[in-house]
């Protein structure tokens, strides 16, 4: 290994309690620190500028454990570990044998109006942390710049959302915002905001859907706010001609954002 490893061996080492730890909230905020699982997923965030602080590897994954760390920064801290205390760290059974504890990277919304023909993603007060995962997934996979969590959108950095991305949370700059600073920004942008709305008619592939802009998309349960949606220059509804009342929200966030890039892609 090119730098000291720390070898591990109780699950009462201070190290192995305070990775333990970021799986609630209020430690990842008061640290800094989240958990990132499996060696492609962390280069991928190395390949992107993310700052690893501790690399935990089992035995079994020194091989990758050395080529992460040879292209990690040289204040990361390396821990070798027995299987079980990966599992106990993360809760799960299946680490892959490589787990990181990264920095993390947040935006406020300057860094959207600051952008020159970007697409950007707006969740409002959105609760489920696997559909927040999915919908960076998506915004990755079409290009989008970042996601914008309004109000009391979950954590981009719960496990769960980090999971659900399979490693685009690396590439997508994550902002928090207040509904207020979002409606602040909106006038002076050069770009636009569209939402989704079933108080209108204008169905979503007749859209204005040119960049820079912000598509903002509510909850499952209640949509967007009106002050949100008030704040948009235009809202479109995606159809839905069955029995069902509403989609799954990272199915329409999908639907949405390849109709927006359906003409770029």
């Amino acid at each position: 290994m090119p730098r000291f490893v720390k070898q591990i061996s109780s699950a009462a080492n201070p190290a192995v309690k305070t990775l333990k730890s970021l799986a609630l909230k209020k430690h990842r905020d008061e640290s800094g620190l989240f958990v990132v699982e499996g060696a492609r997923h962390i280069a991928e965030a190395l390949d992107a500028g993310w700052h690893i602080h501790t690399l935990c590897f089992s035995p079994a994954a020194a091989d990758d454990a050395q080529s992460l760390l040879a292209r990690a920064q040289d204040d990361t801290e390396a821990l070798e570990m027995p299987e079980e205390l990966l599992s106990r760290i993360t809760g799960r059974d299946n680490t892959q044998g490589v787990i990181a504890a990264l920095y993390m990277r947040t935006y406020n919304i300057d860094t959207m109006t600051g952008t020159a023909d970007a697409l950007w993603v707006g969740l409002e007060d959105i609760r489920d942390p696997g559909n927040l995962g999915t919908i960076i997934r998506t915004a990755d996979a079409v290009g989008a710049a970042g996601v914008v969590l309004i109000g009391q959108t979950c954590d981009a950095f719960a496990p769960e959302t980090v999971r659900a991305t399979v490693g685009a949370f690396a590439r997508q700059k994550i902002i928090r915002a207040s509904r207020t600073d979002v409606i602040a920004a909106l006038p002076a942008w050069h770009g636009r905001a569209v939402g989704t709305h079933l108080r209108t008619d204008t169905d979503y592939r007749k859209g204005d859907y040119g960049l820079p802009l912000l598509l903002v998309m509510g909850s499952e349960q209640n949509g967007l706010s009106d002050d949100i949606a008030d704040a948009c220059a235009a809202l479109v509804k995606i159809p839905m001609p069955g029995g069902t009342e509403s989609l799954n929200l990272a199915v329409s966030t999908g639907i949405m954002l390849y109709e927006i890039c359906r003409s770029r892609i």
